[in-house]
């Protein structure tokens, strides 16, 4: 790879970076080519991207973003998670998935909205319900007290006009 190639992949590496909601640096060994086809399968569904990228330039890379305290962790074969798009939880899971079943993934760090993660609190980003099932809760938060309300006010209006039906019934039937 020459110089200008170089550059270019390091600008990339910066750019996606930049953009990117997660990302999440891990070590792999004894990892064939098949499997991390079907990883890269795997995360494609999720917007997620993975790329093997050497040492030196993601060092380069981190500390462009004034990361440099990342560099620490970057020894090693080295694999880039990121993902710009879709639910984060659900990349986490999907990676902490892999690296369970396979015990060849090692999960270093990540990066989210700018912020350094250690292991742990990626695991713990990974435990949480995704996004959709968040949003669901609040709605199901917000709309269980109006659904009260309106079955509360609703309800005396509803037995009024029953018992009057069946007043009316009554009445009806007795003068037949």
């Amino acid at each position: 790879m020459n110089k200008r190639d170089k550059i270019q992949l390091l600008k990339f590496l910066t750019d996606q970076l930049e953009d990117s909601k997660i990302s999440i640096f891990a070590e792999f060994s004894r990892l064939s080519v098949k499997e991390m086809e079907e990883f890269r399968k795997e995360m494609r569904k999720h917007s997620t991207k993975v790329m093997v990228v050497k040492n030196t330039l993601m060092k380069m890379a981190f500390q462009s973003r004034s990361l440099d305290r990342v560099t620490r962790f970057i020894e090693g074969p080295n694999i880039l998670i990121w993902s710009s798009g879709g639910d984060e939880s659900e990349v986490v899971k999907e990676i902490l998935k892999f690296s369970k079943d396979s015990g060849k993934l090692k999960i270093k760090f990540g990066i989210l909205n700018n912020m350094l993660l250690e292991t742990e609190q990626i695991e713990m980003l990974g435990s949480l319900p995704s996004k959709r099932t968040l949003q669901a809760m609040v709605v199901g938060g917000i709309k269980a007290p109006l659904s009260n309300f309106i079955y509360n006010v609703k309800y005396p209006i509803t037995r009024l006009i029953l018992i009057l039906k069946t007043l009316s019934e009554r009445k009806e039937k007795g003068n037949d």
